[in-house]
C-alpha cells in the first residue's frame, strides 16, 4: 500500500483537534450501512455500541484515520482488505477481524477484489481499556475467526438493538459486547503472543522514556538478540527499534493535543536529549513539524 501517494489522492472528511480522517471513493462506494446510538454517554454503562452495521467496499477504496479516536471491531465477511496499523500491515481475507485501535493511525485499502464487505462495531465504555487488557486483546491487530457464524449473531444482534432500542438496552448491549470481546479473546489465543514478548512489550510502555538498545532488551530479558527480532517480525510486525519509536511518536501526539508541554520539554520526556532530533524523527514519522501538528490540531481550518 502505497499510503504517502494515497493519502495525498484523499479527500478530507473529518479534520478537527483529535482525529484527521480522509479517503478515496470509488463511485458511490465505499457504502457505510451504519446504526448509530445517538443518546447521551451514561457513566452506569461498563460498554457501549457507539455504531454498527455493514460496509461494501470495491477496488480501489481506501480509508485513513490518524490518531484514531475510536476502538471498532473490523469483521472481513466478503473479499479482501489491506489493514495497516501504525506502519504494519496485515492483510485480512474472510472471517478474520482487525481491531483499530484509539491513538493509532489506521489505514484500510481494497486492493485486490472488485468488492468485498465487512461488518464493523465501534466500542466505547469506560470498561474497555481494562477488559481489553484483561482478554490480552489490547496489543492485537488481526484474529482468524474459528466460528464466524457465532461471531456474525452477535453483529447481527449489536445492529438489531440499535435500531429497537428495548427498555434494556444499555444492559442488552453491555452484556452483548462482553461476549463479543469474549469470544475474540478466545480466538485470539491461538494467535496470543508469547510470555517473554509480552513481558518485553509490556517492559517498552512503560518506560517511553528510555532508550534501550536490542542487547539492552535480550539481556535483560534473557533472549538472544536474533529471538527478540524473530518474536517481533512474526507477532508484532516491525522490530523493536521501530515499535519503541512508534510508541514514543503515539505519546509525543497525545502530549502535543492535550498538555501545553513546550516541544523541548515532551522531547525530554521522551528520552530525546536533542529537542531538534526528536523533531526530525517527529516530522519523519507524522509527514510534519511537532509544532505545525500541534497548530493545525488545535486550531483546526474552519472549512474545506
Amino acid at each position: 500500500m502505497a499510503a504517502t501517494s494515497l493519502k495525498q489522492q484523499s479527500r478530507i472528511i473529518i479534520d478537527n483537534s483529535v482525529t484527521r480522517l480522509g479517503g478515496i471513493d470509488v463511485g458511490k462506494y465505499p457504502q457505510h450501512h451504519f446504526l448509530y446510538d445517538h443518546t447521551p454517554p451514561l457513566e452506569s454503562w461498563p460498554l457501549r455500541i457507539d455504531f454498527a452495521g455493514t460496509d461494501e467496499w470495491v477496488k480501489g477504496c481506501y480509508r485513513f484515520r490518524e490518531n484514531s479516536e475510536i476502538f471498532a471491531v473490523e469483521f472481513v465477511r466478503v473479499g479482501h482488505f489491506r489493514f495497516v496499523q501504525d506502519g504494519a500491515e496485515f492483510p485480512a481475507g474472510p472471517d478474520t477481524v482487525f481491531l483499530v485501535r484509539p491513538g493509532c493511525d489506521v489505514e484500510m485499502a481494497c486492493e485486490i477484489d472488485s468488492s468485498a464487505m465487512k461488518r464493523t462495531v465501534c466500542i466505547t465504555g469506560p470498561l474497555l481499556e481494562p477488559l481489553l487488557e484483561t482478554l490480552g486483546l489490547a496489543r492485537v491487530n488481526l484474529i482468524p475467526i474459528r466460528n464466524p457464524g457465532e461471531l456474525d449473531l452477535c453483529f447481527g444482534e449489536a445492529v438489531r438493538l440499535l435500531r429497537e432500542r428495548p427498555d434494556d438496552f444499555a444492559v442488552r448491549s453491555s452484556i452483548l459486547l462482553y461476549r463479543l470481546l469474549h469470544l475474540l479473546s478466545l480466538d485470539s489465543r491461538q494467535e496470543r503472543m508469547p510470555e517473554p514478548l509480552t513481558a518485553v512489550l509490556r517492559y517498552l510502555d512503560r518506560n517511553l522514556g528510555g532508550s534501550a538498545t536490542i542487547d539492552e532488551l535480550a539481556e535483560r530479558f534473557h533472549l538472544s538478540a536474533a529471538t527478540l527480532h524473530r518474536l517481533f517480525r512474526r507477532h508484532v510486525g516491525i522490530s523493536p527499534i521501530h515499535y519503541l519509536i512508534q510508541r514514543k511518536m503515539e505519546a509525543a501526539k497525545r502530549l502535543l493535543l492535550t498538555t501545553e508541554e513546550p516541544i523541548k520539554e515532551i522531547a525530554f520526556r521522551l528520552g530525546y536529549s536533542n529537542a531538534l532530533y526528536f523533531s526530525s524523527e517527529f516530522h519523519r514519522f507524522q509527514g510534519e513539524s511537532p509544532r505545525d501538528f500541534r497548530r493545525r490540531r488545535l486550531n483546526p481550518p474552519e472549512s474545506r
